[in-house]
């Protein structure tokens, strides 16, 4: 699988989940190869090593290599499900499921890898020459009757359109495609492909046009093929410009700059991305062949389209049973569903698209016989039965043939005009016998088909029986039931379901699903999210049943809940803002509404030990104006209870104290109880700024006498420099000039 994703360059075949495609990869599906490459990865497209895909090619096609691994990869997948590794262990129901998920997948990589035609034209002349017929891959080589014809399909359809593909329609078909090309031979076979009891109900010739055409042979996407096309014109648009530069090229290389500056680039990597490159020039290139091919592409899907639709018109008389009895016979419907719709439906996402665009042109085309009804009351009872018994990729095929069965079912139900244009007075809407009478309709739907009445009670059974099956898995303790279900809901959450009393039902059930009680992430995540997208198509009217008085009174509850949900927050925002007020409020008491400077803090924190409350500091102002006072009982001195122990301060001593070291004129307290040696700090600071004029000398002295014995610190009662200054008739600093303080 990696070897033909990376060194094959076929990684726009592969995919990781069925149920992970968008519906743009999906109608990319059903196009050319070129459609395919252009929309698996939403425009990028990766490099391609073609000598290593050449190589790996002829490796494959070089002694029946690539055939040999086919037919083991069919025969493994049907074995898994029944094999033990180990009598030991027990292995989960999901690893199971995974590994036959596998092998399909790489099956269908590796068939389309040996038949593609796009790099080597005689690669499905090689890939016949090693396959083995329709007959012997079923009866020699065990293989199932879907996949045996999936295996042979690429070459009986080049057998089909051969004269169309090659434009000659005077040449007959090679050798090589005999054996796949349909005659009575190959007619005869098929009786063995299907148990004698299906030949009742089922023609050959409905068999073999059913098996033998792909999704790219019945439906053209055209609107994706006209999306995808200007988008590569608008891009070509784009390098045409940057190429030839001047004014119009200035937006582009704003963009380019931009983008190259968004991802880290330095200068010359957004310059370099602004100009014209080798590598634009190869870009450029491979768009305008990109438009090219995919014009002719669309063109021959529509010739394609077409010649398929002339031949179902011409032989469609024949595809049910020239009998009356057959044609409208209850089993007709149940044997298609059993031997064709069910088991290639389930096999890849292109099969799953087949069958629900093969009903719709059969039912469009009037086919006698084709009782679409009865056919879409076996495909819910198959649907609802397989929930409990497929694997991720199987429900992700499943879901996207109901999604599609399921939007007409819909426009019939809900669309008047829909039902009278595309079912009413049509064979598709006549009913058996014995359907009438299970459902309790009258006989007028057996040849002028049933009413618009009718229609809506049959729907409204459908719609519970899928409902009932889905809310059982979903209650499941199995994974494998819940996933399946999470998987074909979330793909027609914008469908189903369409009445308020299965919605309801299912929102409610998927309330445990959501909760941290559930052990498992990946189906908690998935219910998570289809419970946005159920909610979300609720509120936009996919629940067209629902009552418009009960829609009003639920609005209204929503917005309430919404409005009280604001309130809630609001009053939540108010009590932290009060909480912190109080907070606040409760650590500014502690301090008598003292707010020192935070210069001041920042100064006088350098004598403070740390971790010590600035409020018991001795240079810090008193706690209380009327502080008590200790008296020992000796009689000693009386001393505030703010105060160090040893001291004895005068009442206003504190305040004063502190006013003096504000002002930053007198000395701290402490200073004068530095050793001779020592200066406080500030006046380390002083003599280390640069001198005023008219105070070299003394500063220079103070400063060589630094380290003197004889040296004592200045004392209060002495006449500070700036008076000194003034004394001596220098006048005021230029610091005080200027209004700042000589401190700083």
């Amino acid at each position: 699988r990696t070897l033909i994703k990376t060194a094959g360059g076929y990684g726009f075949v592969d995919y990781d989940s069925t149920a992970a495609l968008s519906d743009l990869q999906l109608d990319g599906r059903c196009g050319s190869r070129m459609l395919k490459r252009e929309t698996s990865s939403f425009g990028v497209v990766d490099d391609i090593n073609r000598k290593a895909s050449q190589q790996l090619r002829s490796v494959l096609q070089g002694g029946d290599l690539g055939v040999i691994i086919l037919i083991l990869l069919s025969q493994i997948r049907s074995r898994v499900l029944y094999s033990k590794s180990s009598d030991m262990v027990k292995e989960h129901v999901k690893v199971i499921g995974n590994k036959y998920d596998d092998c399909e997948a790489v099956m269908c990589l590796l068939l389309e890898y040996l038949a593609d035609t796009s790099d080597d034209s005689k690669a499905k002349e090689k890939f016949a020459a090693s396959m083995p017929s329709l007959l012997d891959l079923h009866e020699k080589y065990g293989v199932d009757t879907a996949v045996a014809w999936m295996l042979c399909r690429p070459l009986v359809r080049k057998s089909m359109f051969y004269m169309d593909d090659s434009k000659l329609a005077s040449k007959a078909s090679p050798a090589y495609l005999k054996p796949f090309a349909s005659s009575p031979e190959m007619t005869s076979s098929y009786q063995s492909l299907l148990p004698e009891a299906a030949w009742k109900h089922i023609t050959p010739s409905m068999f073999e046009v059913f098996y033998s055409l792909h999704v790219y042979d019945i439906t053209c996407p055209a609107e994706r093929y006209n999306v995808d096309t200007d988008r590569l014109k608008k891009d070509c648009e784009r390098l045409t410009q940057l190429q030839k530069g001047g004014e119009a090229a200035r937006g582009q290389m704003s963009v380019l700059a931009a983008a190259a500056a968004a991802a880290g680039g330095n200068q010359d990597q957004i310059r370099q991305a602004t100009t014209f490159s080798r590598t634009h020039a190869v870009e450029l290139d491979r768009l305008k062949h990109n438009v090219d091919q995919l014009s002719k592409d669309f063109q021959r899907q529509q010739k394609r389209c077409k010649v398929v639709l002339s031949k179902l018109e011409a032989q469609k008389e024949s595809l049910i049973g020239p009998d009356k009895e057959v044609v409208n016979s209850s089993m007709f419907a149940q044997s298609f569903m059993t031997f064709c719709i069910y088991p290639r439906c389930f096999l890849s996402p292109e099969d799953a698209l087949f069958c629900a665009h093969f009903v719709k042109l059969l039912h469009k085309i009037k086919v006698p016989g084709f009782l679409t009804v009865e056919l879409i009351d076996n495909i819910v009872n198959s649907v609802t039965g397989s929930l409990y018994c497929m694997t991720e990729d199987e429900a992700g095929n499943c879901s996207i043939f109901f999604n599609e069965i399921w939007k007409s079912v819909n426009s019939w139900r809900y669309d008047n005009d829909a039902f009278a244009s595309e079912l009413k007075n049509t064979p598709g809407s006549q009913l058996s016998k014995e359907f009438a009478q299970e459902y309790g309709i009258e006989d007028h739907s057996l040849t002028g088909g049933i009413t618009h009445d009718d229609y809506k009670a049959i729907y409204s059974q459908w719609h519970q029986k899928i409902g009932s099956a889905a809310i059982g898995c979903l209650k499941s303790s199995e994974y494998m039931h819940t996933r399946a279900a999470l998987i074909v809901l979330s793909r027609i959450v914008l469908i189903f379901p369409t009445q308020p009393k299965t919605g309801d039902k299912i929102l409610k059930t998927l309330g445990p699903l959501q909760g941290d009680g559930n052990e498992r992430p990946d189906i908690r995540a998935t219910a998570q999210g289809y419970c946005s997208q159920l909610t979300k198509a609720r509120d936009e009217g996919v629940w067209k049943e629902e009552n418009i008085a009960v829609t009003k009174a639920r609005q209204e509850r929503e917005k309430t809940k919404a409005e009280e949900r604001k309130k809630k927050l609001a009053q939540q925002h108010e009590d932290m803002k009060k909480e912190t007020e109080v907070i606040s409020r409760q650590l500014g008491d502690g301090r008598d509404g003292w707010r020192p400077d935070r210069r001041d803090e920042r100064r006088e924190d350098r004598g403070r030990p740390r971790g010590m409350d600035p409020r018991v500091h001795s240079r810090a102002p008193p706690l209380s104006a009327i502080a008590p006072k200790f008296t020992p009982k000796s009689g000693g001195e009386s001393r505030d209870l703010h105060g160090r122990p040893g001291e004895s301060r005068k009442p206003g001593m504190e305040r004063d104290t502190w006013e003096r070291d504000r002002s930053g004129r007198q000395s701290d307290s402490r200073d004068s109880r530095r050793p001779s040696g020592e200066t406080s700090r500030g006046e380390r600071r002083k003599r280390s700024r640069s001198p005023e004029p008219g105070e070299d000398t003394e500063r220079s002295t103070q400063k060589r006498t630094r380290g003197d014995r004889d040296w004592a610190p200045h004392r209060r009662d002495a006449p500070s420099s700036d008076q000194q200054q003034s004394s001596r008739g220098g006048g005021p600093r230029r610091s005080d000039r200027r209004g700042g303080s000589s401190r700083y």
